[in-house]
């Protein structure tokens, strides 16, 4: 990530708030820069920054100071803000106001202490702005509001919920904000502070097989169960390809927020926090930070490849196995004919047919027992977690799996980035998925960006 603090004069205030806000927006919207500039109170703001893959927002600042905070996507992403109904633009839109409206807030619980921010503090901070952005959404797509303190209590709550276990179970909960309940309820059952005295409700509301519904008010309404979601309303035709399902177990909060609208939260098992609007994963919590999540991958990588169905496929399993926790290495190749002299023969199962039952190994044996003719990415994450690298073409034919990729680069990096790396050489696109849930895009034998992790920053 990029960010920077500048000022219109000779020197910077010292102000821990803003240069927080400034790294929490950064690492929440990969492949964006960020500046925070600051302006004496009595001189003109910075002009606005322009353009569609730039926006900025101007508020008060430390004492005696104004502050801009500019963000503007890199050149290789800023056409995709473009493309019709893009939650790109949402979060891009909204990301400098949220960030300096919590940054307002901090720096008046604060006043003058010039000291850095807690980590308890940052954390906070972090997680006031991820909050105050999907406030900001929600209010943008369909003109509800949900107030930013109720997202806040609900994210407190699912954190609290994912150091805990309740009857030998890792937790997860589901739960959407809408106001697609117009009737008055018969009791007042506050949403999270009653739910949280009682202790087997998140085992009733996993969030797979059924999800709480909370108005606006912040009360439980009532749940939605997965085999009934039709009587809350009839199925939307989705406008994208398929993201809602990208997450498993996560369909049913997608859905419901696709159908009711507002904002729904989905706690895993893993510990992570996934958010979504409209049917679409938004924002993530992982290892207490957040990331945008990025819709737009598979038009990026189909760009890449020159179209085919292989780049929905691919980026679909690549985040099934993000979130599992797991490694893998996929590679898109224009043809089968790019793997000759560099995948085994035994690893290719295009080739499971041409080859004389007799002479096989028994390696390739177990081609012949797999159902992947019709490839999808659940079959793909299952194949591709094996140790070695899952390739297909761009029409999503499965080429090899288990495929050994030798480098001459893994005593000085890691054997997966190294052959992910060497990899890429000869296919059209390779992600690289890390045990720590990174998803990293290689192209010619060089990383071009990394998806969901966390990368250092500078001032």
């Amino acid at each position: 990530m990029t960010w920077k603090r500048t000022s219109t004069v000779d020197h910077l205030p010292a102000d821990p708030v803003g240069e927080a806000v400034t790294a929490t927006v950064a690492e929440l919207l990969v492949g964006a820069s960020v500046e925070l500039v600051y302006s004496p109170a009595e001189s003109p703001s910075p002009q606005p920054t322009s353009g569609s893959a730039a926006s900025s927002a101007t508020d008060a600042g430390p004492a005696g100071w104004r502050v801009t905070l500019a963000v503007r996507l890199a050149d290789r992403i800023a056409p995709l803000v473009d493309l019709p109904h893009t939650p790109l633009r949402d979060i891009l839109g909204a990301l400098p106001g949220a960030g300096l409206r919590a940054a307002a807030g901090f720096r008046c619980t604060r006043g003058t202490d010039s000291r850095p921010l807690s980590p308890a503090l940052d954390r906070a901070l972090r997680d006031t702005v991820a909050a105050e952005v999907l406030a900001s959404v929600v209010a943008s797509r369909s003109g509800r509001r949900v107030t930013t303190e109720l997202i806040v209590e609900t994210i407190d709550f699912l954190i609290e919920l994912s150091g805990s276990r309740v009857e030998s179970h890792d937790l997860t909960h589901g739960i959407v904000i809408t106001d697609a309940l117009r009737d008055t309820p018969r009791l007042r059952f506050a949403y999270p502070a009653d739910v949280r005295t009682a202790k087997r409700a998140p085992l009733l509301f996993d969030g797979r097989r059924s999800l709480l519904i909370v108005d606006l008010q912040g009360r439980a309404r009532t749940e939605l169960q997965s085999h009934r979601i039709d009587r809350f309303g009839p199925a939307v035709a989705p406008e994208s390809d398929g993201t809602e399902r990208l997450v498993e177990s996560g369909s049913l909060v997608a859905e419901a927020t696709r159908r009711l609208g507002g904002i729904g939260f989905l706690l895993r098992a893993d510990r992570a926090i996934w958010s979504f609007v409209d049917g679409h994963p938004m924002l993530v919590r992982r290892g207490e930070h957040w990331t945008a999540f990025p819709l737009e991958l598979t038009t990026s990588i189909a760009q890449m490849i020159g179209g085919g169905s292989a780049a929905r496929i691919v980026v679909q399993a690549a985040y099934m196995i993000s979130v599992q926790r797991h490694g893998a290495i996929l590679a898109i190749v224009e043809d089968a004919d790019a793997l000759d002299g560099s995948v085994s023969l035994k690893d290719r199962y295009d080739l499971r047919n041409e080859i004389d039952p007799t002479a096989m190994r028994i390696e390739t044996r177990l081609h012949l027992l797999i159902d992947a003719e019709e490839l999808d990415a659940y079959t793909l994450a299952r194949l591709a977690v094996l140790d070695g690298a899952t390739i297909l073409d761009r029409n999503s034919r499965l080429l090899a799996y288990g495929a050994i990729v030798a480098s001459n680069d893994s005593q000085h990096e890691g054997a997966r980035t190294a052959a992910a790396k060497t990899l890429s050489q000869i296919a059209q696109v390779v992600l690289k998925v890390s045990t720590d849930g990174d998803i990293t895009i290689f192209r010619a034998g060089t990383a071009i960006t990394t998806l969901l992790g966390q990368a250092s920053g500078s001032a």
